[in-house]
């Protein structure tokens, strides 16, 4: 079940998406017969694994693989083993450097509220943010348009960040019905002030 892997080249960037791929096809099929085997589990990843950056590793993991008894070796302590050194040897070391670098820039369009706090909260899990730091309060408030910053802020002022994205949801839904209305009433109106960027998701 599912659809085709994608092959694996040594692009340390990709490694976590990788494995996690593959995970997810294991964990769906995982009533195949075989499909349960640590061993196979191992065997299948290595032949989603090709090009010269990882020929080395995987034949040396096949050698491994080769060295082990199929019965008295087919433990849990196999697969784990592997992703381990999978994870030693292509661990991309500065994805959180990457993912602070973005999450400074990481800005809400209107009125994609939604897709902000994906997108944030993508960054900030990958950064090792904690949700409830200052840090993260004050980067996400960073990224809010001008207008919905205004509203979040309002007393009572969130104390947390499950708060802080609510009371944002709150605040961008209003603004939509608002400018809906005022749009009805007169298709030709200007921007009287608000934020250009709510504006421009009329046509």
């Amino acid at each position: 079940m599912g659809g085709l892997l994608q092959v694996f080249s040594g692009d340390r960037i990709l490694a976590d998406d990788f494995i996690e791929e593959v995970k997810g096809y294991l964990r769906l099929n995982q009533d195949v017969a075989g499909y349960n085997s640590p061993i196979k589990k191992v065997a299948l990843t290595l032949t989603l694994m090709k090009g010269p950056q990882v020929a080395g590793w995987t034949r040396d993991m096949g050698t491994w693989l080769d060295a082990l008894n199929p019965v008295l070796n087919n433990i849990p302590d196999v697969w784990d083993q592997f992703l381990y050194k999978f994870s030693q040897q292509y661990q991309d070391s500065q994805k959180e450097n990457r993912a602070r670098g973005k999450i400074e820039h990481c800005t809400m369009k209107f009125p994609e509220i939604d897709n902000y706090i994906a997108r944030f909260e993508d960054l900030s899990c990958i950064a090792g943010y904690d949700a409830n730091s200052g840090a993260v309060f004050q980067l996400f408030t960073k990224g809010l348009l001008d207008d919905i910053l205004k509203e979040v802020l309002t007393s009572p002022t969130p104390t947390t960040y499950i708060n802080l994205k609510e009371k944002a949801i709150l605040a961008t839904r209003s603004k939509v019905l608002i400018n809906n209305i005022l749009h009805a009433r007169n298709p030709n109106r200007g921007v009287g002030g608000f934020n250009r960027g709510i504006f421009n998701a009329f046509p």
